[in-house]
């Protein structure tokens, strides 16, 4: 909501001041709660990592448990090795699995942290916002290690240097209406009326006199 529009609707002053107000409160508020999600989905992503550890770590003792009682069931050469090759691509598989999904996570977490980052910026539109987000998210420099986004200031810095009409500006204070000027009257003098002058008798005048100067300001 621009202030000019509310001018235009013939608002006072001190109204518009008390709107603009509330309205930067409800963008604070509104840009605290878009964080505060990012912030609460990024926790939920980080207890989903922990818990699949756990998992994977209760499958590497049942891996290991069983390949123990193979290695003891020697009765039978050739079932053991069958047993051993198909166990051999089990925990290739299972491998690759946790790499995967510890890179996914890895990049879902930094996607949630620059998210966060962002919502604390003023855009000039929602265009602007998704298209910081997305440049964000692709630029390798911005890292997430622990908490700390590293290389985010940087980006940012570059990218209000190169794009500055993405971001939403300040609005300046309006400067204070100026003072008429006092009218000094010196004493013993005072202004008198002017005299207002008839069309006819402008004519008049002229007539009487060819000097003189017909003003229709009279």
């Amino acid at each position: 909501m621009k202030r000019e529009f509310l001018e235009g609707l013939g608002v006072s002053k001190e109204a518009i001041d008390k709107i603009m107000a509330e309205n930067g409160n409800d963008i604070e508020n509104a840009r605290a709660s878009e964080k505060a999600k990012y912030e609460a989905e990024r926790t939920q992503a980080q207890a989903q990592v922990t818990d699949l550890q756990n998992q994977l770590a209760q499958r590497d003792t049942d891996l290991a448990a069983l390949n123990d009682q193979l290695v003891a069931a020697q009765a039978d050469a050739g079932k053991l090795t069958e047993a051993q090759t198909s166990l051999q691509a089990l925990q290739s598989k299972y491998d690759k699995a946790q790499k995967d999904w510890t890179a996914k996570t890895a990049a879902q977490a930094r996607e949630y942290a620059v998210r966060a980052a962002a919502a604390e910026l003023k855009f000039s539109s929602g265009s602007a916002k998704r298209a910081f987000i997305h440049d964000a998210i692709a630029d390798p420099t911005v890292k997430l290690d622990g908490e700390a986004l590293l290389g985010y200031q940087v980006f940012l810095q570059n990218y209000q240097a190169n794009d500055p009409g993405a971001f939403a500006k300040e609005k300046e204070p309006e400067p204070a209406p100026a003072e008429p000027a006092p009218t000094i009257v010196l004493p013993g003098k005072s202004a008198r009326p002017r005299k207002t002058m008839s069309l006819t008798d402008m004519m008049r005048a002229k007539n009487e006199n060819p000097n003189f100067v017909v003003d229709f300001g009279k």
